[in-house]
């Protein structure tokens, strides 16, 4: 299954400029000075193992997805020269932007309010949606189709504390891909995710075995961002300058649409 994924991966990012996982860590915030004067390096903490966001590629040894073509053209427009990505779990990337191993996040992360209490965030770069994923033949309804089942979730993530709403058996995943496995094995009923890694799983992988059944009421933590130390405005205001400069060019809308599609 990695094989495969990896190969429609590496299709979907051709155009790709990957990033190199760095070494020694560095103060939260500020660009790692290189031998070359003018070089100055964004160090940015991810979980590469979220499909079509951030996934490492093992035959090219490269980090690739959404999210690492998204910060490499912020960083640029920002004045960076480099990113040097870091793979981490999910539940610390926040603490590494406090200790200071990582300068930024990106790791397809909804803005909620207890993480907006350990982090900074840029202005949303995508508005996001999570849904529910059952078999074929599971019938459409709303997100109360999951009271009682059983729900795949990665752990640490906002699906895990949503779906907890709704039933008891939660089985936590170490990722989407995971998470749907299990409902194919029929391990669990349903899974939860973001609607963007719904799409591109069952488009590239589960078309016809499995389907979007509902989507979770909005609970106002839909925006997905850029996270930066607590307090660290100066970073936050080069990412934000450019992420602005960047979502103007042509070439980030043909990301998206290279990823997901044509989005409404």
């Amino acid at each position: 299954m990695k094989k495969i994924l990896c190969f429609v991966l590496a299709i979907v990012c051709l155009l790709a400029v990957a990033g190199c996982g760095g070494h020694a860590p560095q103060q939260a915030g500020a660009p790692v000075h290189k031998e070359s004067h003018t070089e100055q390096v964004l160090r940015v903490g991810t979980d590469a193992d979220y499909p079509p966001f951030e996934y490492y590629q093992e035959s090219t040894k490269a980090f690739i997805g959404f999210d690492v073509e998204l910060i490499q053209g912020v960083a640029r427009e920002a004045g960076y020269s480099k990113v040097e990505f870091v793979d981490l779990e999910f539940n610390n990337l926040l603490p590494s932007l406090k200790d200071g191993q990582v300068d930024a996040v990106i790791s397809c992360m909804n803005m909620t309010e207890e993480r907006k209490k350990a982090a900074d965030f840029t202005e949303p770069y995508l508005a996001s949606s999570n849904v529910v994923v059952g078999a074929v033949d599971a019938q459409f309804g709303s997100a109360d189709v999951m009271k009682g089942k059983r729900i795949a979730a990665e752990i640490g993530s906002i699906h895990e504390k949503q779906v907890k709403k709704y039933s008891d058996a939660v089985i936590e995943t170490g990722g989407a891909d995971e998470a749907l496995k299990l409902v194919i094995d029929k391990k669990a009923d349903y899974a939860v995710m973001d609607h963007y890694t719904a799409r591109f799983f069952i488009t590239n992988f589960y078309n016809g075995k499995l389907q979007i059944v509902a989507t979770l009421p909005d609970e106002s933590d839909n925006g997905i961002a850029i996270a930066v130390a607590k307090g660290n405005t100066t970073l936050l205001a080069q990412l934000n300058e450019g992420l602005k400069k960047y979502q103007a060019h042509a070439s980030f809308h043909q990301l998206r649409n290279n990823y997901f599609g044509k989005l409404k």
